[in-house]
């Protein structure tokens, strides 16, 4: 889900690796460097053409779909939700996604557990429609209560905070770890994330550190950046500045905004050592990256560096409070 887009900063984040060096410029810290988007504009292209490829028409399908219509006119939901597929991907007939999201409703509406998870998703993601979690949680609750994994696992997406009830996080916990076994990796992250927020001792804390290494290893931005500052702060692990500033340095390579400004941290504080993949970049610049990406933390400290001048730059009012709108906004529910 949202995590995917994580896996794919990653792969562009290895690409920007392994570029060579100009023989005409200091080498750049590559958490500096911008994606290589060299080739997403061809991915972009492929993905379009089989979202938009034409209806298939041919006599078989175009039977399979009169077929479908009538046992769907007829009450049966598993035909409903064929159905709606159908004309979701243009099979039998041409493509009209609002009619098909009408067939999943109506199949979910008769209590069919496939058709409920799949709208329970349409609403959380805003698949076809507006984004919707509170019909999102309903009709993924109505689909785990029927045993069906995807509705499960979107459910625990939506218990994704710890204000959530014991009953519900152990619900997130076990399908996270699901799906964590089946090897979808941004899973680890998250099932540490929840054990670490909720750990009462140092066992708990290190159990939790090993679903962010496992993470880490595999390169999830995520994961180095809680990797990192568990090493920061000794959650989990003997705290160590160096590993700390080891580890950030990779997450914001992954352009991880948190990892940005982690290491902007370290390096501005003059803790950890020198860094390992590249000249120790300017905090400023580090900073100035996450903050525009949205990252809390990296936004007050420019209005700090603009309020006084530091990090070798001007003091500068009217940057210091465009900086402090755009964090007024960032906190605005």
């Amino acid at each position: 889900m949202k995590t995917i887009l994580l896996v794919l900063s990653l792969a562009l984040a290895q690409s920007v690796l392994a570029q060579p060096a100009s023989t005409n410029a200091p080498r750049q810290h590559p958490a500096l460097v911008e994606f290589d988007m060299s080739g997403l504009d061809d991915m972009r292209a492929r993905v379009r053409a089989v979202v938009d490829r034409p209806a298939d028409l041919s006599p078989d399908k175009v039977a399979a779909f009169g077929k479908a219509r009538l046992a769907a006119e007829g009450g049966n939901a598993a035909a409903q939700l064929e159905l709606a597929q159908m004309l979701h991907g243009g099979e039998g007939t041409p493509r009209d996604v609002d009619a098909g999201l009408a067939w999943m409703r109506k199949s979910a509406a008769g209590g069919y557990g496939p058709a409920q998870a799949f709208l329970g998703v349409a609403y959380t993601l805003g698949q076809g429609m507006a984004i919707d979690r509170k019909l999102g949680e309903y009709w993924s609750r109505k689909g785990a209560a029927q045993g069906v994994e995807l509705a499960n696992f979107t459910l625990a997406m939506h218990y994704e905070n710890i204000r959530s009830s014991p009953e519900e996080q152990a619900h997130a916990l076990h399908w996270l770890k699901f799906y964590a076994e089946n090897g979808f990796i941004p899973a680890y992250n998250e099932i540490g994330y929840r054990l670490m927020m909720t750990a009462q001792d140092e066992a708990q804390r290190k159990q939790a550190f090993t679903w962010y290494m496992r993470a880490a290893k595999a390169l999830d931005p995520s994961g180095l950046n809680n990797v990192a500052y568990s090493y920061e702060v000794g959650q989990g692990v003997p705290q160590s500045d160096e590993a700390a500033l080891g580890w950030y340095e990779m997450a914001a390579i992954a352009k991880s905004p948190p990892g940005q400004t982690g290491f902007a941290r370290l390096l501005e504080q003059g803790r950890g050592g020198p860094t390992r993949q590249g000249p120790a970049p300017k905090p400023f610049a580090l900073y100035l990256l996450a903050a525009k990406q949205g990252d809390l933390e990296a936004i007050e400290r420019l209005i700090k560096v603009y309020d006084r001048g530091e990090l070798e730059q001007a003091a500068d009012p009217a940057q210091a409070a465009l900086w402090r709108e755009k964090l007024r906004l960032a906190k605005t529910p």
